[in-house]
Protein backbone atom coordinates (compact mmCIF):
# COMPACT_ATOMS: atom_id res chain seq x y z
CA UNK A 1 0.00 0.00 0.00
CA UNK A 2 1.30 3.49 -1.20
CA UNK A 3 0.69 5.71 1.49
CA UNK A 4 0.39 9.37 -0.82
CA UNK A 5 -1.87 7.34 -2.51
CA UNK A 6 -3.80 5.75 0.58
CA UNK A 7 -3.93 9.84 1.79
CA UNK A 8 -4.97 11.03 -1.42
CA UNK A 9 -8.10 8.37 -1.31
CA UNK A 10 -8.60 10.00 2.34
CA UNK A 11 -8.85 13.48 1.41
CA UNK A 12 -11.23 12.48 -1.44
CA UNK A 13 -13.58 10.66 0.74
CA UNK A 14 -13.47 13.76 3.24
CA UNK A 15 -14.41 16.20 0.77
CA UNK A 16 -17.07 14.39 -0.67
CA UNK A 17 -18.59 13.73 3.12
CA UNK A 18 -17.79 17.52 4.12
CA UNK A 19 -19.47 18.47 0.61
CA UNK A 20 -22.43 16.02 1.29
CA UNK A 21 -25.33 17.38 3.62
CA UNK A 22 -27.35 15.22 5.49
CA UNK A 23 -30.92 15.36 5.45
CA UNK A 24 -31.36 14.39 8.93
CA UNK A 25 -29.38 17.60 9.28
CA UNK A 26 -30.46 19.83 7.64
CA UNK A 27 -34.04 18.87 9.22
CA UNK A 28 -32.92 18.57 12.81
CA UNK A 29 -31.63 22.46 12.12
CA UNK A 30 -34.80 23.61 11.29
CA UNK A 31 -36.42 21.92 13.85
CA UNK A 32 -34.24 23.53 16.01
CA UNK A 33 -34.34 27.08 14.60
CA UNK A 34 -38.02 27.14 14.61
CA UNK A 35 -38.05 26.63 18.27
CA UNK A 36 -35.59 28.92 18.94
CA UNK A 37 -37.90 31.54 17.03
CA UNK A 38 -40.88 30.19 19.19
CA UNK A 39 -39.03 30.51 22.34
CA UNK A 40 -38.27 34.12 21.93
CA UNK A 41 -41.41 35.27 20.58
CA UNK A 42 -42.98 33.45 23.67
CA UNK A 43 -40.79 34.79 26.03
CA UNK A 44 -41.45 38.62 24.28
CA UNK A 45 -45.18 37.71 24.76
CA UNK A 46 -44.94 37.07 28.25
CA UNK A 47 -42.99 40.40 28.76
CA UNK A 48 -46.07 42.26 27.58
CA UNK A 49 -48.68 40.91 29.10
CA UNK A 50 -46.27 41.19 32.62
CA UNK A 51 -45.83 44.94 31.47
CA UNK A 52 -49.76 45.47 30.71
CA UNK A 53 -50.80 43.77 34.05
CA UNK A 54 -48.47 46.47 36.09
CA UNK A 55 -49.98 49.10 34.40
CA UNK A 56 -53.12 47.47 35.23
CA UNK A 57 -52.85 47.16 38.62
CA UNK A 58 -51.73 50.66 39.47
CA UNK A 59 -55.44 51.36 37.96
CA UNK A 60 -56.93 49.87 40.26
CA UNK A 61 -54.88 50.59 43.14
CA UNK A 62 -55.82 53.76 42.04
CA UNK A 63 -59.14 53.15 41.87
CA UNK A 64 -59.71 51.78 44.69
CA UNK A 65 -57.74 54.25 46.56
CA UNK A 66 -60.49 56.79 45.30
CA UNK A 67 -63.21 54.21 46.20
CA UNK A 68 -61.87 54.25 50.10
CA UNK A 69 -62.40 57.98 50.19
CA UNK A 70 -65.52 58.31 48.85
CA UNK A 71 -66.70 55.65 51.33
CA UNK A 72 -64.87 57.49 53.96
CA UNK A 73 -67.16 60.45 52.94
CA UNK A 74 -70.40 58.98 52.97
CA UNK A 75 -69.89 57.23 56.22
CA UNK A 76 -69.02 60.73 58.00
CA UNK A 77 -71.85 61.84 56.30
CA UNK A 78 -74.23 59.05 57.57
CA UNK A 79 -72.66 59.67 60.83
CA UNK A 80 -73.44 63.68 61.04
CA UNK A 81 -76.96 62.64 60.03
CA UNK A 82 -77.83 60.19 62.86
CA UNK A 83 -78.41 63.36 65.13
CA UNK A 84 -81.03 65.37 65.59
CA UNK A 85 -79.36 68.59 64.26
CA UNK A 86 -77.67 66.84 61.73
CA UNK A 87 -81.75 65.56 60.26
CA UNK A 88 -82.78 69.49 60.79
CA UNK A 89 -79.80 70.51 58.38
CA UNK A 90 -80.55 67.83 56.16
CA UNK A 91 -84.16 68.39 56.01
CA UNK A 92 -83.25 72.13 55.35
CA UNK A 93 -80.48 71.90 52.73
CA UNK A 94 -81.68 69.04 50.48
CA UNK A 95 -85.52 69.32 50.87
CA UNK A 96 -86.21 73.12 51.71
CA UNK A 97 -88.16 72.29 54.65
CA UNK A 98 -88.62 74.46 57.51
CA UNK A 99 -89.91 74.66 61.11
CA UNK A 100 -93.20 75.50 62.10
CA UNK A 101 -92.82 79.30 62.64
CA UNK A 102 -90.18 79.59 59.89
CA UNK A 103 -90.54 80.61 56.70
CA UNK A 104 -88.54 79.66 53.19
CA UNK A 105 -87.48 82.96 50.95
CA UNK A 106 -86.11 81.66 47.66
CA UNK A 107 -83.55 84.03 45.88
CA UNK A 108 -82.98 83.47 42.35
CA UNK A 109 -79.35 83.93 41.14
Amino acid sequence: MNIPNFQSNLQAKASKTARAVDPKQVLILLVTAFAIWQVARSIQTSVHRQLFLQKQSQHLKTAQKQAEDVNKELRDGLTNYRSSTGLERLARERLNLAGADEVIIRLSK
